[in-house]
């Protein structure tokens, strides 16, 4: 089979279950029962001075730095045989002013990148 699928979703299982480990022993579950030619990509990284005020306190800024570096061990490059996308710190690295409009979403020439990146993994997997 050549299909691969695309999977981000730490962010969302943590605001089901609220809590850190679950969400790590959740993904990590999911992981191990994938045949690796699922592609794991992580969130982005924010710019708080960007977020709007009132959804500050909502956007969990230390949780998504915890969840991205409690979630590493699992991935590639620690973990060669889980294909991993590094949005967070690829968005991270953008600190141009117009690579955020509000602190979360990215910009299209920032999207364009991350598709990019996205290809290069996709032409990286053996077949």
């Amino acid at each position: 089979e050549n299909a691969v699928a695309v999977v981000g979703s730490a962010v969302h299982i943590w605001n089901r279950l609220g809590n850190l480990n679950g969400t790590l022993k959740e993904i990590t579950k999911f992981l191990s029962e994938t045949n690796h030619r699922t592609i794991y990509n992580s969130h982005p990284s924010y710019q708080e001075d960007k977020i709007p005020e009132p959804y500050r306190n909502s956007s969990h800024a230390g949780l998504r730095v915890q969840l991205y570096h409690a979630l590493l061990p699992n991935l590639a490059p620690h973990n060669t045989q889980q294909p991993f996308l590094d949005f967070y710190q690829l968005t991270k690295s953008c600190v141009m002013d117009n690579c955020s409009y509000d602190g979360g979403h990215r910009s299209r020439f920032v999207n364009r990148w991350k598709a990019q990146l996205l290809l290069n993994t996709i032409c990286s997997l053996e077949q």
